[in-house]
């Protein structure tokens, strides 16, 4: 007789492929109020409404020579913001640009107010890749 599976395992991982399939909607979703937050024009959207246009996380790839050049000029918490969101899209030109503002760890995040430490939460638990 073959071993039984306990029902929990089998909820655990009708469970785990749920989230897994509506991961990449759910990160769309966050990334699209990050670049709300962080500036659309950093993410080629001339108008905020432009934003309901895109069909997926390639039609709002950040400005990176934009951001690079324009990320001085913003306050610390901005800086520490949008270059988390490069390091989604990219991890070297976003790490660069996290250490280039003076982030040495996560704990540096906490130097976020609530509503950015939440949207960085939603999209690295949602992150299936760019």
């Amino acid at each position: 007789m073959p071993p039984q599976i306990p029902e929990s395992a089998l909820s655990d991982l009708i469970n785990a492929h749920q989230q897994q399939t509506l991961a990449p909607e759910q990160f769309f979703q966050a990334w699209k109020k990050a670049i709300l937050l962080a500036g659309p024009h950093y993410f080629s959207i001339e108008c905020r409404s432009d934003i309901n246009m895109a069909r997926s996380k390639w039609d709002l790839c950040p400005d990176v020579p934009l951001i690079e050049s324009a990320i001085g000029a913003m306050s610390h918490g901005e800086q520490i913001f949008i270059a988390a969101l490069v390091s989604f899209y990219n991890d070297e030109t976003g790490g660069r640009l996290l250490q280039r503002v003076g982030v040495r760890g996560l704990a540096d995040f906490g130097l976020l107010d609530s509503q950015r430490r939440t949207l960085l939460a939603h999209l690295l638990i949602h992150y299936s890749g760019w």
